[in-house]
Order: structure tokens, then sequence, then C-alpha cells
């Protein structure tokens, strides 16, 4: 039993969209551990995920937790203790609150349902929004590169057998429009990232100007508080004129800016 636990804890944790996850169902057995391998050629017995939580749902000593990474809507199942307050409240009224979970991934047959992978979950925390962030851009560019060396066919170059690979992608009858619509998804969901972090940032510039009073607030001194918040300039520059643009916001001759 050591000896399979500690062979299991050297598997390393894959990273993969919630959607690519949801649409596989080709395993294989390696040491006795069951892998899952999916259409873009990840081979994954452990799942790495940070996602925003919509719903929880206790079953006796087993948490449900259903979280979304913008592609799809994944639940998790775990028995471990959780942060009680922020995370098992939660409900799809309450945006914004995000959880990373570890897990392994299990083979589930059901009758006249199929093999399915479903995720235990080893560990699970609270997150912030910025390590959601760097989740799926380093997923998207994870997810990017497997499909780049599918279409370059060096796949040799993947943690995939050869022949386990090529029965994969027959299983998936993968072709250049389903590579092309994996992609798609991964570039997605970067520019939705990208268009909320911007939105909420907006946000946070308007309720700053706003607190200064009818006086307003200069460009600069703004530029230098946000700074501190791990903003760039060019990046609190770039929001400025865009609410300005968007006559939210108006700038004054002086560069005090009011909202």
């Amino acid at each position: 039993m050591h000896r399979k636990n500690l062979k299991h804890a050297l598997v390393p944790a894959c990273r993969m969209f919630f959607d690519e996850f949801l649409m596989s169902d080709f395993f294989v057995q390696e040491d006795g551990m069951p892998f899952l391998v999916t259409p873009t050629g990840a081979k994954c017995n452990r799942l790495f995920g940070v996602g925003e939580v919509r719903e929880v749902e206790k079953r006796g000593k087993i948490f449900r937790v259903t979280i979304n990474d913008s592609t799809a809507s994944l639940n998790i199942y775990t028995n471990k203790g959780i942060e009680r307050g922020r995370i098992i409240n939660a409900n799809e009224d309450e945006k914004g609150t995000f959880i990373t979970f570890l897990g392994t991934v299990r083979l589930r047959e059901g009758v006249g349902t199929g093999k399915r992978a479903i995720i235990l979950a080893e560990e699970v925390r609270a997150a912030e929004e910025r390590e959601r962030n760097g989740w799926i851009l380093n997923t998207a560019w994870r997810t990017i590169e497997r499909i780049e060396l599918l279409r370059s066919k060096k796949q040799d170059s993947m943690h995939v057998d050869t022949a386990i690979l090529k029965e994969a992608l027959e299983h998936y009858a993968i072709d250049d429009d389903k590579l092309d619509a994996l992609a798609r998804t991964a570039i997605n969901a970067v520019k939705r990232m990208w268009q909320q972090y911007h939105e909420t940032r907006q946000e946070m510039i308007v309720e700053m100007v706003k607190k200064a009073g009818k006086s307003g607030m200069e460009r600069g001194e703004l530029v230098r508080e946000l700074k501190k918040q791990g903003l760039t300039e060019e990046l609190v520059d770039d929001i400025i004129d865009t609410l300005i643009q968007e006559k939210r916001c108006y700038e004054l001759d002086s560069g005090v800016l009011t909202c």
C-alpha cells in the first residue's frame, strides 16, 4: 500500500480546461493505475485546477463542489475539510469565490452512461482571482502547445506512448477542425479573463475617483496609488483613457479626473 501511494505521489498533476476534461473518456492502465488521455493528448491521473464556485452540496461526509473555469462547469468531490465560510456557503448569486484543487482522476462506469471521469479532490482551498487568472494563462499555453505538437506530428515530444496516443486520437476522431475548436476554447478563455480583469479594474478606478469627492483626483496620484497594488503605469493609463472615451470619467487640462 505504501509503495502504491508513493508511486501515485510521483505522478505529476496535469492542467486542462474543464471543457476538455468533460469531453474526455479514453482510459488506459499503467502500473495498475488508470490514466485519462484527452483529445489534445494530455495523459492525466491527477488534475490541478482553479475556478469560481457555483454550487456546494453536502452528501453525508462528501461535498460536491461545482466550479467554473469560464469554459465549463465541473463537479469535484471531496471529504477533506474545506474553508466553510467562504466555500460551503457559496451559491450562484455570490460571484467571485474562487478555489484551487488537486484531485485524483477516477474512472466511473454506470448503466447506460458509459465511461466517464470524475475528480476526487485531495486538496481544496480558497484562492484569489489572480491565481485563477494565472491558471487560465498557464493552462491555455499548455493546451496550445499540445495542439501544435499534434499538428506538427511531433508526437514523440508528448508524454504519451505513441501507440496509445494514436488510439486516443482515433477514439476522439481528431482532425484539424476539432483541433481548431479546442484552440479557440483556450484563446477565448484568455480573452474572457482579460475582459473581466479590465472591467474589474475600471470599476476600482471609478470608485477611487468618486471617493475623492467633487474636487476629483489627479491622474498622477491615481497612478501612484494603483502601482502600489501591482498595476503598471501603462495599464492604469490605458484604463483611464478607456473610461474617458466611454464618457464615464472626465479629465481637466490640469490632469484632474472626475467620474
